[in-house]
């Protein structure tokens, strides 16, 4: 275990070495829940526009898995007490944090493993696969790039080593295919339902 936490140390510190003056506001802001709102609200009015008065049940489900990772999240960080790499002070001086307007640096909560933001970001990915994507190979390519990108401004601010990235996106995974799958069906069901022939 100890030579894993070495390698994902040495992982974070070489891509959060990758920075830039220019960068560090973009991504900021691209980590922030607000600057998303436009995209979320295309997944909900392409929700109501495919699924008409079916369109609570996806949405619903797709409320209950984000809750549902971000609260396993927080009860793994909790359980598991691993520090942020901007909270751990033996590498300090090696991280790259972004400072804000008023001075102070962004750090985030204490603990990081695993990270929520990758693991809601994969919860959101995975919802535009299954019920928007289908065949559709380059909305499944952007949900999926849309994802990492979250993940990996997350390593860039020095909140999250890899390792918590990578088990968020994951814990993400696990949590949501197979319940939305299963809305998947419940929606067919109650389609041949109403439409028997």
């Amino acid at each position: 275990m100890e030579s894993i936490l070495t390698l994902d140390k040495k992982l974070f510190l070489f891509f959060n070495s990758f920075h830039s003056t220019w960068m560090d506001p973009v991504m900021y802001m691209l980590t922030q829940t607000w600057f998303w709102l436009p995209l979320y609200l295309f997944v909900i009015y392409f929700i109501i526009k495919k699924y008409g008065k079916k369109s609570y049940i996806p949405l619903l489900f797709l409320i209950l898995a984000v809750t549902i990772s971000d609260q396993t999240c927080n009860l793994i960080k909790n359980s598991t007490e691993r520090y942020r790499p901007s909270r751990e002070i033996t590498i300090q001086d090696q991280i790259h944090l972004f400072q804000k307007s008023d001075g102070t640096f962004y750090r985030g909560g204490v603990y990081g493993y695993p990270s929520a933001h990758a693991s809601n970001s994969m919860v959101l990915a995975v919802f535009i696969i299954i019920f928007i994507a289908h065949k559709r190979k380059w909305i499944l390519a952007i949900a999926l790039l849309w994802s990492l990108l979250m993940g990996y401004t997350r390593i860039y601010l020095g909140v999250h080593y890899p390792f918590d990235v990578l088990s968020g996106f994951l814990l993400g995974f696990i949590i949501t295919y197979p319940l939305f799958r299963i809305t998947e069906k419940w929606i067919c069901k109650l389609d041949r339902i109403k439409n028997p022939n």
